[in-house]
C-alpha cells in the first residue's frame, strides 16, 4: 500500500493514460471509519486558520491499495489473511470477508458471510450478493471503511489533471 502523497510523486511523472496502466482502472483508498453518532453534531463549525490540527486527516496521508492492472475479468479477495490480495489487519474483518470482481470495465462487491458485514455506502450487503460499484463509493468491510475511486478521479483529487 502506499499514500496518496507517494502515488502523487508517481502521476506527476507520468501521462493519465500512463498512470492507469501502472495502477488499474480504481483504486481503494482507506479512510478513518466515523461511527453514526460522530457523524451528526448539534452544531458545525467552520475551521479557522492557524497550524494543523493533529487530529484531522490530510488527503494526501490517506493510505491507497493499489492493485496489478486488471485484465478483461478479474476478481481480488478482501480479508485479514495472508492469502487475499487486499489485507486488512482489522480484528472487525473477517478472514476472507469480501470479493471484488471485474468483468466488462465494471467493478462489483460481494460479501462472503463475513462476521461484520460489507456495507456499501452505509447499506449492508447480503452475504454472495454482488453488488455494482460506482466511482465515490464508500465501502466497509467491518470497521474498516474505504472509497472505491476510478484513477481519474484519484488524478483529480490529487490537483492533477
Amino acid at each position: 500500500m502506499f499514500t496518496v502523497r507517494e502515488l502523487k510523486e508517481l502521476a506527476q511523472r507520468l501521462d493519465a493514460e500512463a498512470f492507469e496502466q501502472q495502477l488499474g482502472p480504481f483504486v481503494l483508498v482507506e479512510r478513518p471509519f466515523t461511527r453514526a453518532r460522530e457523524v451528526a453534531p448539534k452544531t458545525t463549525r467552520p475551521l479557522t486558520g492557524g497550524p494543523p490540527r493533529r487530529d484531522v486527516l490530510d488527503f494526501d496521508d490517506l493510505w491507497v491499495a493499489t492493485l496489478p492492472p486488471l485484465r478483461d475479468e478479474d476478481e481480488f479477495l478482501i480479508g485479514r489473511t495472508a492469502d487475499c490480495d487486499v489485507l486488512l489487519d482489522e480484528d472487525t474483518v473477517s478472514k476472507h470477508h469480501a470479493r471484488v470482481t471485474w468483468a466488462r470495465r465494471r467493478a462489483q462487491v460481494e460479501d462472503l458471510g463475513s462476521s461484520n458485514g460489507t456495507k456499501v455506502n452505509g447499506t449492508r450487503l447480503r452475504a454472495n450478493t454482488p453488488l455494482s460499484l460506482k466511482d465515490n463509493d464508500a465501502l466497509d468491510f467491518g470497521g474498516v471503511r474505504v472509497l472505491f475511486l476510478t484513477v481519474s478521479t484519484l488524478r483529480k483529487r490529487m490537483g492533477l489533471r
